[in-house]
């Protein structure tokens, strides 16, 4: 599933089954969240984004809830 969520450049598209990990950006006082993702080339992209962690975990699991659905009724 993508999710669009705002960076400090703008909108971007997150591919949820792409994310490798997130975690609270202490750079930015951990007010943001810093998601890594997995390319199809195999190369790693990290893009900070104006959400803060306890929000991004809930789009995440919603999204990997509603995938999991999904996939379990074409099974």
């Amino acid at each position: 599933m993508k999710l669009k969520m705002m960076t400090l450049d703008g909108a971007t598209i997150i591919e949820t089954n792409a994310v490798t990990q997130f975690s609270p950006d202490h750079s930015h006082g951990g007010n943001y969240t810093k998601i890594e993702t997995v390319n199809a080339d195999g190369t790693f992209a990290e893009a900070v984004v104006k959400h803060d962690f306890y929000q991004v975990t809930q789009a995440l699991a919603r999204a990997w809830a509603l995938d999991e659905g999904r996939s379990a009724t074409h099974a």
